[in-house]
């Protein structure tokens, strides 16, 4: 697996690039064709001296994007941190995957998913409260609410923008308080 390490707001070492590249190696495999695979390093003048670095990792397959992310006072604790988040939804990845397999043939929903790199907006000031800091574009395939609660668990998200095939619109897909899920299938009016 080839990982691409990106920084905001730091400089990346060797020693540091080395470390990343050598623990993001032991990463249980993903027995799929990965499409793309990077690592996000953030230095923030944080509220909480604990959480100074984040760091995001995310390996996309042909039918799923799975991703983990962790906040910490020392850099090289929370990359472990996110490196052990991803083993865990890996092998979580791996157990449904084989769960849903004996259950089910594979839908079209599952078959393509991909994932475009976010595209970053300039920092905002603390003037430009409330203003849209981030926007996110990617590509949507077709798939039920059960695939979509799937990816939903992958990423580690409250929410899930899906196709639904059957209303022929896009749906939300969001975690309630209760531990379920909710659907969201809007109406032109």
């Amino acid at each position: 697996m080839e990982l691409q390490v990106k920084t905001h707001n730091m400089k990346l070492s060797d020693d540091l690039n080395e470390y990343i590249q050598r623990r993001a190696s032991k990463l249980d495999r993903v027995n799929e064709r990965i499409t793309d695979a990077k690592i996000e390093l953030r230095e923030a003048a944080a509220h909480h001296p604990g959480e100074r670095f984040t760091v995001q990792l995310t390996i996309s397959t042909r039918r799923a994007i799975l991703r983990a992310e962790d906040r910490g006072a020392e850099l090289r604790t929370t990359v472990d941190m996110a490196i052990d988040k991803m083993n865990r939804r890996i092998k979580r990845f791996h157990e449904r995957k084989i769960h849903r397999g004996r259950r089910e043939a594979m839908s079209l929903g599952q078959l393509a998913v991909e994932h475009a790199d976010a595209l970053e907006l300039p920092e905002l000031d603390d003037d430009d409260a409330g203003a849209v800091a981030r926007i996110k574009r990617f590509k949507i395939q077709p798939m039920d609410s059960d695939e979509a609660i799937e990816q939903l668990e992958l990423l580690g998200h409250d929410f899930y923008v899906f196709f639904n095939p059957d209303s022929g619109v896009l749906n939300v897909l969001y975690r309630r308080k209760d531990g379920d899920y909710g659907v969201i299938e809007p109406d032109l009016a």
